[in-house]
């Protein structure tokens, strides 16, 4: 068995290299299976040294940037949650300020419209005399009680220096689109409204609208101590519109 397998393996045969053109021989040599098989060996070995040398380096190397990017992606993503949170937060002072400013602008629009008020009431006292103003009125929605409430707003003035106060009382009336009307009850004891005044008087009120017909006009009379009518002026009812 041994010798076979010996002269299987060490049985030589012939190599020879030609020329490509002519057939002279260029190259003659003698070759056999167990150099071929050390051959094969030697670069089998040669590759597994190579492998064996190079892997474990590669692999570090590869590790290491494997970890450095996880590193990376875990200090992106504290910087997105911290930048997040500082948005959130810059988001909310941005919302804060928005409310500030419409407060101050609303202050600042009723202040401006204090003041046209007051220099109005200035101007009117130039002139002797009690009048009234200005007025206005608005209709409100249904409310929960199925009821709806008229506001009004009246402002009187009184000129010059005598008397030095004067009182009476204001009435309204409610006309509706097809000529409707209706007394308004301003005081729980009376139908009108008393005021007294050194300079001027603001009468503001509400009053529940019962009526199964809308408010158009306010039609607002006022009158002196004794009763008798000084002045009258008609004012349309914001929010309503003829039926």
């Amino acid at each position: 068995m041994w010798r076979r397998l010996l002269t299987f393996l060490f049985k030589s045969y012939q190599l020879m290299v030609l020329e490509p053109q002519g057939g002279q021989t260029v190259r003659n040599m003698r070759i056999n299976r167990a150099t071929i098989l050390g051959i094969v060996l030697l670069l089998c070995i040669g590759s597994g040294a190579l492998v064996w040398h190079y892997a474990p380096r590669e692999t570090e190397d590869l590790s290491a940037r494997y970890y450095q990017l996880q590193q990376q992606n875990h200090d992106q993503r504290d910087k997105l949650a911290a930048g997040e949170g500082e948005l959130a937060v810059a988001k909310e002072q941005i919302a804060g300020l928005k409310d500030e400013l419409m407060n101050s602008q609303q202050q600042i629009e009723e202040l401006q419209q204090a003041k046209t008020v007051y220099e109005s009431i200035l101007e009117a006292r130039k002139s002797a005399g009690v009048r009234i103003l200005r007025a206005s009125a608005s209709l409100g929605d249904v409310d929960a009680n199925g009821t709806r409430q008229l506001s009004y707003s009246i402002i009187l003035v009184k000129g010059g220096n005598y008397p030095r106060s004067v009182t009476g009382t204001v009435h309204i009336d409610a006309f509706g689109a097809d000529g409707q009307r209706a007394d308004l009850q301003l005081d729980e004891k009376h139908a009108d409204l008393p005021y007294s005044m050194d300079t001027h008087a603001f009468l503001e009120g509400n009053v529940i609208w019962a009526q199964d017909w809308q408010p158009v006009k306010l039609q607002i009379t006022r009158m002196n101590y004794q009763g008798a009518e000084r002045d009258q002026v008609e004012i349309d009812v914001d929010g309503t519109k003829p039926q």
